[in-house]
């Protein structure tokens, strides 16, 4: 078993620090173990206990019957030398320092988290921390960390310096019905850092598209290989903070973290292929087009629109981005004639003046065909006509209408889906879902259906541009590095 399968996929491991009382950490992080469904064994250690939330607990890892694959570490400070010390002297290969109060907070806290790790070297013990929320590993049910969070397994990873950060895009990613398949807090990075789990989950099964949250690098050299190399596997989205002297203080008094100059980091990104966005917003919107697209093969953008508005909000932006919204040929002119009505634009973005779904499918479909476009923005779904008066309805009848409602997009999103995967062309969604007041609520229902076979709804034109900007960057750089 190597170091990070340790960490990720343990048969068992130790909560050291583990506490019956519910506003400690030590007692959270134990419940989270437990109510995440974790599997494998689970030995808290705690001197004065019996028994917490149901386990056995021991008075200290000697007393453990095997040697744990796993250390999770809550004692205070001046605990934190000792615990690990019994860790390795246990024989354990991996820890993850829970714990705050170390280099964040000044001279006297680095000179104990560096006793800390010098104890942990001489031992061959990894550590992941100190000053750190946990880990994350849907696929073993592993849930060791602060937050009561327990997202569902998929193909999106998250490399995160801060804990809520961290919490937030689980929690965001969850909301969508979108899955996580590892999930690290680094914190202060006093051992293993960012870049490490980023070289790791390059080569992971599990994981497609590995997302970021970074103040500072401990190690900019390394970091610069591993990620050029990680890069050429799959996409490395990332929110670098500390773009001013006031984030970049914070990012000192919150991890220890050297932010560096904002400037040299953006040349480091679009040497080596990251595919830098600037707030979670950001990060997730593009995280979620990498996963649910194939990559465009270049720049040139067709667009359709159920209203004029949109489309000149969606030209205008992929304009600013440097994506080239193509002239459309007389032939896809033609074929477009023959089944739109006579008043349409005749242009790119192509107005579907109102158009129902049928029509919005073949318009799609056109223009994934066409040879001189290398992806399709579609805004807009058009809503079914399938409900009466909602004050006709009765509440049997609302719940069918509401069912009937959330299958009429499934199908619309799967055709779509459909179209994309048949030519190999991005075609990036973004509409409102237009719903009478008593169905107001069903537009999260209907993004969490449509992401169960991989499809992602934006809120508004430009985050669809600004997608498919990203992706075509990326793209670019494989290009250019093969």
């Amino acid at each position: 078993m190597t170091e990070f399968n340790k960490f990720f996929a343990p048969d068992s491991l130790a909560l050291i620090g583990a506490s019956n009382d519910p506003r400690k950490w030590g007692f959270r992080i134990l419940g989270n173990i437990i109510l995440g469904g974790y599997q494998g064994r689970v030995y808290p250690i705690n001197p004065t206990k019996e028994e917490i939330l149901g386990k056995k607990v021991y008075k200290s890892m000697a007393d453990l019957p095997e040697s744990p694959d796993l250390a999770v570490i809550v004692v205070p400070p001046p605990a934190i030398v000792d615990a690990v010390k019994d860790c390795i002297n246990k024989g354990v290969k991996a820890a993850v320092v829970i714990t705050a109060g170390f280099a964040e907070i000044g001279e006297r806290g680095a000179a104990l988290q560096a006793e800390m790790v010098a104890e942990a070297k001489k031992g061959g013990l990894r550590l992941i921390g100190p000053n750190c929320f946990g880990l994350v590993s849907p696929y073993q049910k592993l849930y060791s960390q602060m937050p009561p969070v327990y997202p569902p397994a998929g193909s999106l990873a998250l490399v995160s310096q801060s804990g809520n950060v961290g919490a937030t895009i689980a929690r965001r990613a969850m909301l969508l019905n979108f899955g996580i398949s590892r999930m690290v807090s680094t914190g202060n990075e006093a051992d293993l850092h960012a870049e490490d789990f980023m070289e790791f989950l390059g080569t992971d099964e599990k994981t497609k598209v590995i997302l970021s949250y970074i103040e500072g690098f401990k190690n900019g050299r390394r970091f610069f290989g591993v990620a050029k190399e990680v890069t050429k596997k799959k996409p490395l989205i990332m929110v670098k903070v500390g773009e001013t002297e006031a984030g970049a203080s914070a990012a000192r008094s919150h991890t220890a973290s050297l932010s560096g100059a904002d400037h040299v980091f953006e040349g480091v990104c679009r040497q080596v292929g990251i595919v830098r966005v600037h707030n979670i917003n950001e990060l997730m919107n593009v995280g979620y087009g990498f996963l649910c697209n194939p990559l465009p093969k270049g720049r040139r953008v067709a667009i359709t629109t159920l209203g004029g508005g949109w489309g000149v909000l969606a030209a205008d932006a992929c304009a600013k981005l440097g994506l080239q919204v193509v002239k459309l040929s007389e032939e896809v002119l033609k074929e477009l004639d023959s089944f739109l009505p006579g008043w349409w634009s005749r242009n790119n973005p192509v107005d579907l003046v109102a158009g129902d779904a049928d029509v919005q499918i073949r318009v799609i479909e056109t223009l994934a065909r066409y040879e001189q476009a290398d992806s399709v923005i579609a805004l807009g779904v058009p809503f079914p006509m399938i409900w009466r008066s909602q004050m006709l309805l009765t509440d049997d009848e609302r719940k069918k209408k509401m069912q009937d409602v959330i299958d009429h997009y499934i199908k619309v999103f799967q055709q779509i889906k459909d179209i994309s995967i048949k030519y190999g062309k991005p075609v990036i969604i973004a509409a409102e879902l237009f719903f009478p007041t008593a169905f107001s609520h069903l537009e999260g229902e209907i993004k969490c259906a449509i992401a169960v076979n991989n499809s992602f709804c934006y809120t508004m034109p430009d985050e669809a541009a600004m997608v498919l900007s990203a992706m075509v960057r990326y793209s670019e750089y494989l290009k250019r590095v093969s």
